[in-house]
């Protein structure tokens, strides 16, 4: 079995022997073909690894993504929320203000206060198995996503953010809502800190959607390239051909390893400390 993939290392194809002479050019070049294929067959996929291994990768990250995705929708319409909650607690920290507005602006805040937890509720993420949810703004704990073939995981860390975002429930006097915008002694507002929380998640999400997608279309290309691969090698649709003629074995691997190469050029630089280009390549082994 070839590890080298792992290592960042690929193998270029043999050249052909200078010293072969002309009257066997023929056969070394059927040969080296033959090689070749058996070479970018162990590369892809070893025994170890099966379609069904790779297709749990990437199943896992496009897990991980929609959680992602859910929680940034959140962010966004929470982001508006928390624009119109600053509009409003300006108008009631007017001293001047008559009870009947201040009573309707108090009706507009408390809207506003409740559409922001149902905001962060609604980035809870499930996916298609429908199992546990996720939620990357108000979930305890981070969430696990397999990143290739030998269970290799990255951490989604969550916001661990307030169900209210901190926000009073009511804002009884102009009193309140200076408190609220200017906070209270020289400390952050209840309003700048939530929209600075909200902000900080907002990036986060930004940058592990960005991360997520490179390694989502990695492991889908992976993944399809084996499952082609394996169904060449079982027969495919034709059940009575169980093994493919030579031809278009070798033109399947060679697909398969051009694929290879490709994604390998796309995943260097990827990663940090903990996970790097190295794992991703590792989908290839």
């Amino acid at each position: 079995m070839i590890n080298n993939v792992t290592s960042g290392y690929i193998p270029s194809t043999p050249t052909a022997n200078p010293a072969a002479t002309q009257a066997s050019a023929s056969a070394s070049t059927t040969s080296s073909t033959a090689s070749t294929s058996k070479k970018a067959e162990l590369e892809f996929s070893p025994g170890r690894n099966s379609a069904k291994d790779y297709s749990a990768v990437q199943q896992s990250l496009a897990k991980g993504k929609g959680a992602v995705e859910s929680a940034q929708a959140a962010t966004t319409d929470i982001k508006d929320s928390l624009v119109k909650v600053r509009e409003v607690a300006t108008k009631l920290a007017d001293e001047s203000l008559a009870a009947p507005q201040r009573e309707k602006l108090q009706k507009e805040y408390s809207s506003l206060r409740s559409g922001i937890e149902k905001s962060l509720e609604s980035a809870s993420y499930k996916g298609a198995d429908g199992g546990k949810g996720v939620n990357l703004l108000t979930d305890k704990d981070a969430t696990k996503v397999t990143t290739n073939s030998y269970g290799s995981q990255s951490e989604l860390s969550s916001s661990k953010l307030d169900k209210s975002l901190g926000l009073p429930e009511k804002i009884g006097s102009a009193a309140d809502a200076k408190a609220l915008l200017n906070g209270k002694e020289g400390k952050t507002s209840a309003l700048a800190s939530a929209e600075k929380s909200v902000n900080e998640s907002s990036e986060r999400l930004a940058k592990e959607d960005k991360k997520l997608k490179a390694q989502l279309e990695t492991a889908t290309a992976v993944s399809k390239a084996a499952s082609s691969l394996e169904a060449e090698r079982t027969g495919g649709r034709n059940p009575s051909r169980t093994v493919p003629d030579e031809e278009s074995r070798a033109a399947l691997l060679k697909q398969a390893d051009e694929t290879r190469q490709q994604l390998k050029q796309q995943t260097l630089g990827l990663g940090n400390k903990d996970q790097g280009a190295r794992s991703l390549l590792s989908l290839f082994s």
